[in-house]
């Protein structure tokens, strides 16, 4: 019980704040502009570090490195991604709501980043941030100290309104999304396990997907900014594990 409750409790209090933001659209507007420019003390570099952290393909190769740990659990981890990046990419269509940047008036916003193409809500940064508090809480729910992973997903969320990039409404129904989806599908699917034989073909399938997930990153080296050289540095950790599981003896 009180392991469900660890888990679900972030929800009870996501589902308020959505709707109070969603009845309020002035206070998502004055929280994202008051946000936006006291957050502006910190460093830009921190916040595209930060931001790092809610990229779904960084979010995955994190997700590949905690799997390398309880290996039989790597397809359940990794497989629970496909329903809320699918809905990410449904409700932005969806929803096609503007980003601050193009909607407030000229020079309320600075942005930090090169902004996305795609609509703002809701973010697939809190989505995939949220996951991955999951996903260590599922893996490791006798571990107190694991709490505090939710404040990297807060600060990956701050990070979307420093930069410029979201709303406040955005950020906290894509952290609901996320987290509900997530906690749904280890209910669900948690029992899944691989063989051993399982494993190393599965991490074969994983290691040519992060191989061409490296070779991307590598042609982003030139000419962008500094967190570049951690998403390269995650890829290349991630690559390294897979394979050597692969070649593990059965």
């Amino acid at each position: 019980m009180l392991q469900r409750l660890s888990t679900v409790w972030p929800l009870l209090l996501l589902v308020p704040l959505t709707v109070l933001l969603f009845l309020a659209p002035q206070l998502n507007v004055a929280l994202f502009l008051a946000g936006h420019h006291a957050l502006a003390a910190v460093p830009a570099p921190l916040w595209r570090i930060a931001s790092v952290f809610g990229d779904w393909p960084s979010v995955l190769m994190i997700v590949i490195l905690l799997g390398l740990r309880q290996p039989e659990r790597l397809a359940a981890l990794l497989l629970a991604s496909l329903p809320i990046m699918l809905l990410a990419i449904v409700m932005k269509a969806g929803f096609a709501e503007p980003r601050p940047f193009l909607v407030l008036p000229p020079g309320s916003v600075t942005l930090l980043d090169v902004p996305p193409g795609n609509g703002s809500f809701p973010s697939g940064h809190a989505m995939a941030s949220s996951y991955l508090v999951v996903c260590l809480l599922w893996l490791w729910p006798e571990r107190p100290a694991l709490r505090w992973t939710i404040v990297g997903a807060l600060l990956v969320m701050l990070s979307r309104i420093a930069i410029g990039v979201h709303w406040p409404i955005d950020l906290v129904a894509g952290s609901l999304v996320g987290w509900g989806v997530a906690t749904l599908w280890f209910e669900r699917f948690g029992w899944l396990r691989l063989s051993r034989p399982g494993v190393q073909r599965f991490a074969v399938l994983v290691a040519v997907l992060s191989a061409g997930y490296t070779a991307w990153v590598v042609l982003q080296l030139h000419g962008h900014h500094e967190e570049v050289w951690l998403r390269m540095a995650l890829a290349l950790v991630a690559l390294a594990g897979v394979l050597r599981l692969a070649r593990k003896p059965t």
